[in-house]
């Protein structure tokens, strides 16, 4: 009788051990499944703790330093230079790329100075098909770069394309100066940039 006792109090030890692990696992499985209507306490602190904090010193990446694009905007390219496009014609496409600051330097007007940031490599597209330029009337694309302090800069144009669209007949000599329009105020200088090649600010 005692021995009957004791393996019914041991049955029942067994079966209240296993119930409770059970209900435990239980609770765990429902807390991780959910049905979506709220989202675990685990998941809505980690979400709300980043977008809160916001990014860390240093993690945020420049702007891109090639970009194509078919509609009007204000653009940066790698934060160097900036891109002003606007009434642009449908069909129309502009691709910007940073280019090499050494790109050509020796052909450039004695004593005109040196590159004061890389270059700009413009190539303007239409229905898909690189053009030579954007034709009066059909938009228009300004370039502006940061001016530096103390710094005379112009605007220079290399014609890369010219002999390919029968622009010119043979490799261009030197760059060409563009009309650059200096704002002291926003400390920026710009020109219109309508033409398929490379753009640079050069001063000293």
């Amino acid at each position: 009788m005692i021995m009957t006792h004791k393996y019914f109090r041991l049955v029942i030890a067994i079966v209240l051990v296993l119930g409770i692990a059970m209900l435990a696992k239980g609770q765990v499985v429902w807390a991780g499944q959910g049905d979506g209507s709220t989202p675990a306490a685990a998941s809505v602190q980690g979400e709300y703790t980043v977008s809160l904090a916001g990014p860390k010193p240093g993690s945020v990446k420049p702007p891109p330093e090639e970009f194509y694009t078919c509609v009007d905007g204000f653009y940066s390219v790698g934060g160097v230079v900036t891109l002003d496009i606007k009434d642009l014609k449908p069909g129309y496409c502009v691709e910007a790329v940073l280019w090499n600051p050494r790109f050509q330097i020796h052909r450039l007007p004695d004593g005109a100075g040196s590159p004061l940031a890389h270059m700009l490599f413009l190539r303007i597209y239409l229905n898909g098909r690189l053009v030579y330029e954007i034709l009066p009337g059909d938009g228009t694309v300004e370039a502006c770069y940061a001016l530096l302090p103390d710094k005379q800069a112009q605007f220079y144009f290399y014609d890369f394309y010219g002999m390919r669209f029968n622009k010119l007949t043979e490799t261009p000599k030197t760059w060409d100066t563009l009309d650059t329009r200096l704002d002291t105020e926003k400390k920026t200088a710009c020109a219109f940039t309508q033409v398929s090649g490379v753009y640079g600010l050069i001063g000293k």
